[in-house]
């Protein structure tokens, strides 16, 4: 079938099962079964033929999203922050927001020479660490609960070539030895037993260990407070994501473990998303 059939095929199926931007999902999920770039298929001519097994993979790739499949876990790979991460089924998929937190991270690093280290606390793909790292250059930790998880934060650290230490550990059982890091960020499961009992479909495809964040929401950001935030370095930052509803329970957390200038900023909707606080000196 030539490529400009296939394509208003595609994206018909797409759009009877309420695909939001079919056209634009179609055209990616044929890039991805036919191994080339969106630049690469818009260059070829309406009237080129697409090989059969090409068509095939296509098909059966649209298959999958129609019935719900995560778009970034179709293609393997996802944008944040201007850079492609490999993502897979293992680890939460980068989200817009998330952004906003590196954007934090970055800024408080460079206003803050002295900041040489930071610990990703639930890194997943490694996405946050990873930027962050790219655009301060602080040696990142990447923590992760999941083996698999961590594996795919290794490919990821190596294909952007950054350097990082990679820990297996559970967050909710506190740190081991006595490092310190000066920054801690982390984007930690804070879905509460209600959320997870309304999940949109898509997101039900998300690992359940980095979206259950206990019966509040909050089980993550308590261990947070109480077991890690004595391994960041005296002056040093912790900065954190949380759900919508969650900010003043989290600046109270971290208020209570003793941070300074707790403050809690909006995402792009306008919904209190991040919350950071400072380490005093003393």
């Amino acid at each position: 079938m030539v490529s400009f059939r296939l394509r208003a095929e595609l994206a018909e199926h797409l759009r009877r099962f309420g695909v939001e931007m079919p056209e634009r999902e179609a055209r990616m999920l044929l890039c991805a079964a036919w191994e080339i770039s969106l630049d690469q298929l818009l260059q070829l001519g309406a009237q080129e033929e697409v090989p059969g097994e090409v068509e095939e993979a296509a098909r059966r790739l649209v298959l999958r999203r129609a019935e719900g499949e995560p778009l970034q876990y179709l293609l393997g790979q996802w944008d944040f922050y201007g850079e492609t991460f490999l993502c897979s089924p293992q680890a939460l998929i980068p989200r817009p927001e998330t952004e906003l937190l590196v954007t934090q991270a970055i800024r408080w690093a460079r206003e803050h020479p002295a900041c040489r280290t930071l610990l990703d606390a639930g890194c997943g793909t490694g996405c946050i660490g990873i930027t962050a790292a790219l655009h301060t250059g602080c040696r990142p930790t990447l923590l992760d609960l999941s083996e698999d998880a961590l594996a795919l934060a290794k490919h990821n650290a190596k294909r952007l070539s950054v350097e990082a230490e990679f820990v297996l550990a559970d967050l909710l059982e506190g740190p081991t030895g006595e490092r310190r890091w000066d920054m801690l960020i982390s984007n930690p499961p804070y879905l509460t037993k209600e959320d997870m009992a309304c999940l949109q479909r898509e997101v039900r495809y998300e690992p359940e260990t980095a979206l259950f964040g206990g019966e509040d929401g909050l089980l993550f950001y308590r261990a947070l407070a109480e077991k890690w935030i004595s391994c960041v370095s005296p002056g040093g930052l912790v900065l954190v994501e949380h759900g919508q509803g969650q900010g003043e329970a989290v600046s109270a957390l971290f208020r209570a473990a003793g941070l300074k200038k707790v403050q809690t900023m909006p995402d792009y909707a306008g919904i209190d998303r991040i919350t950071r606080g400072e380490i005093p000196e003393n």
